[in-house]
């Protein structure tokens, strides 16, 4: 049997952990897996020795901002930093586009935009508002993952946060027609409240109360019993609190079908670094305290965090930008990978299984693309990264892939660079982009 190319050598990472397998493609496939010198009839091989070969990373949590707010980001410059990053798929957020993503007509216009201008294979979300539930059919046959929903204000004019009853009528529906849900998890009258009594500070210090964990907690709490009800899928975005995360895996231990990611921020940083990273570090909910940070990472390893996702949303940062006025929104789709090997593995706080499992298996299982997708197994798209553990990562403005080069993560030192990424079987390099869309 002959490949087009075979990587050799590498010490390949599975959720079982890893393995000393030559990995032969063909036809964009993973065509065999074997022991090393194994595989002959190749075009061409890569000799991977002394490097791990991960999964392509699938990030379910992404703002491209592309059409209609593309000075921030667009999806030449967001997906080709994604796949600099290691992440092979993403899932596009349906806000911060102009349109937001709420009705078929909508999804029709991205997928236009999108096409050709992607490095990374795409799915899209679709929007759930407080008023639009009659768009849901529509966009779930324009190939819409799922749903996303926010209980605090998104921020957008035409995305208002999703009323208790449309979310309640949503989760029947996503029973029914088995798609999940991904929701926004924050109490806005709390928001509110607390954003008043603290905001006139100006206080970077503060913004952890403006936002309070116990608005998460509730949150968290109402998407457990609304999808233990309705048997809904549910997905909770960014948990900031480790105790959101223990909300979630006593839930799951009783049946109800939910799952949860952080993002690399919330590991890497805690609300001691407002003082230096300032609006470069605002998000929706806070990073906490480091006692936090250290406990995520604990549930990480545990497996109670499912996925770890980057929540991508660049913006314009300027040294002028109050608390309340500056963007809540991070720039770090390049570095999920990264945070997970350099500060988690390197670290001893995490396994390179897990690794493999919240970077991209389970992911893949949310979004409905496992049997593609996700793993390095023989027959799933050849989506590989290649990471040479014996160098390291100064992640300088001469690194950064986005459109717009501020990022939280800026001289950041990491250990291990990601030297190869490939998208079924092609490197992906500065040529034309070959990202396909990958439908429901």
């Amino acid at each position: 049997m002959g490949y087009e190319m075979v990587i050799e050598n590498g010490r390949v990472v599975t959720p079982d952990g890893e393995k000393n397998w030559d990995i032969g493609i063909k036809n964009g496939k993973i065509a065999a897996l074997a022991a090393p010198g194994m595989l002959s009839g190749f075009e061409r091989k890569i000799d991977a020795s002394g490097k791990y070969v991960f999964p392509g990373g699938i990030d379910v949590h992404v703002h491209m901002d592309d059409l209609g707010a593309e000075a921030l980001e667009d999806w030449r410059h967001g997906s080709f930093a994604a796949a600099a990053g290691g992440i092979t798929t993403v899932a596009d957020m349906p806000i911060d586009c102009v349109p937001s993503t709420v009705n078929a007509e909508a999804v029709r216009k991205k997928l236009d935009r999108i096409r050709g201008n992607a490095y990374t294979d795409y799915l899209l979300w679709g929007g759930l508002t407080t008023d639009n539930l009659s768009e849901v059919e529509g966009m779930l046959k324009e190939g819409a993952a799922g749903l996303k929903s926010f209980f605090a204000d998104s921020g957008a004019e035409d995305f208002v946060r999703t009323s208790d009853v449309v979310l309640l009528e949503a989760m029947y529906k996503a029973s029914e027609e088995r798609f999940p849900i991904m929701i926004h998890a924050e109490n806005e009258e709390m928001n509110r409240y607390y954003t008043e009594k603290y905001g006139k500070n100006n206080d970077w210090a503060d913004l952890s109360r403006m936002h309070p964990e116990a608005g998460e907690l509730e949150a968290v709490s109402k998407c457990l019993l609304l999808s233990e009800l309705t048997g809904a899928r549910v997905h909770i975005a960014h948990l900031s609190s480790w105790k959101s995360v223990r909300l979630v895996a006593d839930a799951r231990r009783r049946g109800v079908r939910v799952s949860c990611e952080t993002c690399p921020h919330y590991l890497v940083f805690s609300e001691n670094d407002y003082k230096e990273k300032k609006a470069l570090l605002k998000c929706a909910p806070p990073v906490r305290d480091e006692e936090n940070r250290e406990k995520l990472w604990e549930e990480l390893k545990h497996g109670n965090i499912d996925m770890v996702s980057s929540d991508h949303s660049p913006n314009y940062i300027s040294e002028n930008d109050s608390v309340c006025q500056a963007w809540a929104g991070i720039s770090g789709i390049q570095n999920t990978l990264l945070v997970l090997y350099s500060e988690g593995f390197c670290r001893g706080r995490l396994s390179l299984g897990r690794i493999a499992g919240v970077f991209a298996l389970n992911a893949a299982k949310l979004l409905g693309i496992d049997k593609q997708k996700g793993s390095i197994e023989i027959g799933k798209d050849a989506d590989l990264v290649i990471l040479n553990p014996q160098k390291e990562t100064i992640f300088d403005r001469s690194q950064m892939k986005t459109k717009i080069k501020s990022s939280v993560y800026q001289d950041f030192h990491f250990r291990g660079r990601i030297e190869q990424t490939f998208l079924r079987g092609v490197r992906v390099e500065c040529k034309e982009p070959g990202g396909r869309y990958i439908c429901r």
